[in-house]
């Protein structure tokens, strides 16, 4: 691969390939009034003010008993369980939210999910079988690698993959946007035929061997082996009227074209078809709401489960003490002596105490590195301050009070530049830990998606393990691992 192709794929092709995957200023306290800041005036040491820390007595602890009555319900157990006592949690992560209406995209997988439970409650039972496999259909002739010239020609009927019985051509793979990219690419570029077809290959690469694509087609494939056959074309039916009605507007709009005739030439222009986009919004569709029916958990987390992960997990859930600040600065440098420093950094404290906004100040005459936000220094944590006797003061002033002048400790990397800081709390938070009910939303949709990710993995091995794999690239992965030719992957 030349290194404009490798460029091109490392900046871009994340971005371009995004969509193609299944898987996956507080307000300010009153300032009394303070007498004009004298330099011989010492530093104030009042006691901080605000929470106090959470000490251990406070944490909630797992229940030692069971935590529902014998009589309460606990819910219809899975077959072959039985039903926790647990009391189980059922936050939201918004309560009282309004309901948001669908977009396009997921009112067309609405449909879809419906018609496959119309289609599954019609099932009759028994074992599933491989019968019900349905065939991939194709607009062009299917040429496979070998036939078309294997990676020499890559034109857009040319067999690249199998998977199970579902043939992926290049014209699968090199979608509008993927066209689009290559396109303008080839313009910015002034790429050559051979640097065209090489930027084609490798986008066709990335997609069968990063895994999202087969992934889908893995779950797809297991889809249809489920589903009953006669069932089929009734779904891509009532799902493509969907996707007429609700995202063919849309993309006509993006496209820039008024009618679906004018939009039917611009996917013809890139070796495209409307009808191309319908079936691959139907695998897509159809493979994402089966893996969800396949991997499907319970919503449900027993309290005591969140419980105990907030307890395994508590340092994560301290915190130090933190404030917010503002400060003005002089710094004695060449030209400028400490005397000096000293006079101008009082006369910038009592231009405040006089009433003049502190921002107003800070932007005007101060050399601290927040002179333009005015002086702030937004939430710092304890002993994050290169000075520590600004350490200090800030976790040690009362809010909304100004420092008498306070002048740093020499730098070690600096040690002739001085600075000279006049400080005022803004708002100060002390050391504690984030309390359980502030952190249940967040442990609870840590442990569904535990809870789903594991489901996924389990289903997606199962699936890896009984549908055979083939692409245009095994070859390649063989030699990379010093082997001489390929077979189908499971």
């Amino acid at each position: 691969m030349t290194p404009v192709i490798r460029l091109l794929l490392t900046a871009s092709l994340p971005a371009l390939l995004a969509g193609g995957g299944l898987l996956l200023a507080c307000a300010r306290p009153a300032t009394g009034q303070q007498p004009p800041l004298d330099a011989t005036a010492p530093l104030p040491t009042a006691a901080a003010g605000g929470r106090n820390a959470i000490g251990p007595g406070l944490r909630p602890t797992i229940p030692q008993a069971v935590s529902r009555p014998e009589a309460w319900p606990t819910g219809t157990p899975r077959q072959g369980t039985t039903g926790s006592k647990n009391v189980l949690s059922s936050i939201r992560e918004n309560p009282g939210a309004p309901l948001e209406p669908l977009g396009p995209e997921k009112a067309v997988r609405q449909t879809l999910a419906t018609e496959i439970d119309r289609a599954l409650a019609d099932r009759a039972a028994g074992p599933p079988t491989d019968a019900g496999v349905v065939p991939a259909s194709h607009e062009l002739p299917v040429r496979t690698g070998a036939e078309s010239g294997g990676l020499q020609t890559l034109d857009m009927a040319t067999v690249v993959a199998r998977i199970g019985p579902e043939v992926v051509l290049v014209a699968d793979l090199l979608t509008p946007r993927a066209l689009d990219h290559v396109v303008q690419e080839t313009q910015r570029l002034s790429l050559s035929q051979d640097q065209i077809r090489e930027l084609r290959l490798a986008i066709c690469r990335s997609m069968l061997t990063g895994g999202n694509y087969i992934d889908t087609m893995l779950v797809y494939v297991d889809a249809l082996r489920e589903i009953p056959k006669d069932k089929i074309p009734e779904i891509r039916k009532n799902v493509d009227k969907s996707f007429d009605e609700h995202m063919l507007p849309r993309l006509l709009t993006e496209a820039g074209v008024a009618t679906v005739t004018e939009y039917e030439h611009h996917l013809r222009a890139k070796e495209q078809s409307l009808e191309r986009s319908r079936k691959t919004f139907f695998e897509q569709g159809l493979a994402q709401e089966w893996l969800r029916k396949n991997t499907d958990v319970s919503e449900e987390i027993p309290h005591a489960d969140m419980i105990a992960s907030y307890e395994n997990r508590i340092e994560e859930y301290k915190f130090p003490a933190k404030v917010r600040f503002e400060a003005l600065t002089v710094k004695v440098r060449a030209g400028r002596t400490r005397k000096q420093a000293w006079d101008r950094l009082a006369a910038m404290g009592n231009e405040v105490l006089a009433q003049r906004p502190f921002a107003d100040v800070a932007r005007e005459k101060s050399d601290g590195p927040t002179a333009r936000d005015g002086g702030v220094f937004d939430w710092t944590s304890r002993g994050s301050l290169a000075s520590k006797r600004l350490d200090e003061a800030v976790f040690s002033l009362p809010v909304g009070q100004l420092s008498a002048i306070i002048e740093d400790e020499p730098s070690l990397n600096l040690p002739d530049v001085q600075a000279l800081h006049i400080v005022r709390v803004m708002e100060r938070a002390e050391a504690g830990q984030t309390p359980f009910l502030e952190a249940q939303v967040a442990i609870k949709q840590a442990l569904l998606e535990e809870r789903r990710r594991k489901a996924i993995d389990e289903y997606m091995a199962k699936l890896r393990e009984r549908t055979p794999v083939w692409t245009i690239f095994d070859d390649e992965s063989e030699a990379g691992r010093g082997q001489t030719g390929s077979a189908p992957r499971r």
